[in-house]
Order: C-alpha cells, then structure tokens, then sequence
C-alpha cells in the first residue's frame, strides 16, 4: 500500500532510506538470525509540526523514536537532525540536546527524589549557571503547570504528574524537538487528556516541534499529521481525520477504528452525503439534527 506523503520544505528531521536490524538470539545468548525492524523509512519533519507515530505493538514505533536522538543507530541509511548526522560521534551532544525524550514509564527517567532536583539534573550536567538554571525551572514547571510541586517528592506523585516532571526536565533544556514514546500508556484517562493539552500549548504557542508515539488511535486528533507504521514500514502518511475515516489502512495495521469514525463511514456506505469529515461527537450531532 503507498504512503501518503506531505511534500516538506524546511526539515527538521531527515530520514533517508532508513533500516534497522536487530540480532535475534537464542536463550542461551547464541545469534541466530536478524530480524528487521524498520524497513526503508524515508521522512521529513518540518519545525513546529506536531506528528503523531500510530502502530500497534511491534510495528518499529518506539525503534523510530530512539533512531531519533542515536540511542538506536541505522543498519543502512541516514537520519539527520538539524543536518546533523547521527551516524557521526561528534554529533551526538548536539543531537541529544535538541531532541529531548520521554518514555512510556517515567519512573525510567526520574533521577532525584524532589521535583524540582529532578528537573535540575539534565542543567547541570550541560554545566548552566545558577541564575540561568533557577529561570529556565520556573519556565519549565510554568509551562507544564506544576509550579505546585516544586519541592513534591517524586515518589508521591501520580503517573500524569510524573510524565509532566519528566517533560518539564526536557522543556528545561530547550530542545527544538519532544518525541514522547507513548507517553499516556500508564496513565488514566483524566490525566492523559491533561497531559496532551498541555504537549498540544507547547506545540502552538512555543514552537516546539512534538513527535508523539502513540498506540492509541483517538490521540492523533491532538497533532496535524499522522503517520501509521506496520512491520516497519509507513503505510500512511496524511492529516487526522483522513487517517481516522480510512478503514483500510487501520484494519491493515491492524487498529481499531474509533466509534464515531466507524458510524460516519457506515453512514456514507448507506449513500449518506456528509459535509466533511465527521470524525467527533460534535461534528457528527450536526449532520444528525
């Protein structure tokens, strides 16, 4: 099945004919075999873009995060970032300082028992000034809306409000670039809807560019561009709300399509004549009055 492609023009983030192959082994530790993970993956992301990742497991999501700041290299290809090879050694601080990470648990991230400590640690390893460190928190934790916890033991906090620590400790750093890998995975739904929000205000109003991992289908509605991998390769490639009402491309990546979704297009096979792409309640409520 083709992809859909967005034609780029300022990138960010260049991938070029990307493959990754990872070692199978056995029990004992003996390699057997080679099991490829991303298979050809060529795409651009532009600055300020907000693009959501969507696959189920094992489609190659969360190996496609990690090739972004070099924590996975290429088998064969390129990925640059800023025009930065990660290929190159020398490359690596300032790949890694302009794209900030978080991971599904972010238990895995968190290195200080205060909050406010935590968010520290990524500054002082860079070696920034008190003054500048003491600026760059407040921005952070005002941003992220946790000004509140700033002396919280970590331990105490709930899952959302540990994933907003660890994004706050990322935004502290100024990154170009966020690319959180299922970030919402162990969180209830309550503090996932916060926890996007919020990923969605430093998108539109601090031009920071969000890749989002996501296994959730109804996610991709916070970014304008979604991008669907199965077994390593991308299948699509296009808006939301195409992505959504394309019942083909979800069943072959093997994804649910969301209810409403699901009505409109049962609607349309029934010769109904929408007026756009009703892919929410609200949307949708209309055409019904």
């Amino acid at each position: 099945m083709p992809p859909f492609i967005f034609t780029n023009i300022l990138s960010l983030i260049d991938i070029k004919n990307l493959i990754v192959d990872f070692e199978v082994a056995d029990a004992d530790g003996v390699a057997l075999s080679k099991k490829r993970v991303l298979n050809d993956i060529t795409l651009s992301i532009d600055d300020g873009e907000f693009v959501s990742i969507l696959g189920k497991n094992g489609s190659g999501k969360s190996t496609l995060a990690k090739c972004l700041n070099a924590l996975i290299l290429p088998t064969s290809g390129d990925v640059e970032i800023l025009g930065l090879n990660t290929k190159d050694e020398k490359n690596l601080m300032s790949i890694r300082q302009n794209v900030g990470m978080t991971f599904q648990n972010p238990d895995n991230q968190i290195v200080s028992s205060i909050v406010e400590e935590d968010i520290a640690f990524g500054l002082e390893n860079l070696g920034i000034e008190t003054e500048e460190m003491k600026a760059r928190i407040d921005t952070a934790m005002r941003s992220i809306g946790i000004l509140d916890l700033r002396n919280s033991m970590v331990s105490k906090l709930s899952g959302g409000q540990k994933q907003k620590v660890s994004i706050a400790g990322i935004l502290a750093m100024k990154p170009k670039i966020i690319v959180l890998d299922e970030p919402t995975s162990m969180i209830d739904k309550s503090s996932r809807v916060d926890l996007l929000n919020t990923v969605k205000y430093l998108n539109e109003h601090e031009n920071i560019t969000v890749i989002l991992i996501s296994h959730y289908v109804e996610e991709i509605m916070y970014g304008k561009r979604t991008i669907v991998l199965n077994d390593g390769r991308i299948i699509a490639d296009d808006i939301p709300s195409e992505i959504l009402l394309r019942k083909d491309i979800l069943d072959f990546a093997g994804i649910d399509m969301p209810y409403i979704p699901k009505l409109a297009t049962e609607l349309k096979n029934l010769g109904k004549k929408l007026k756009g792409n009703e892919t929410k309640v609200e949307s949708l409520c209309q055409y019904l009055k």
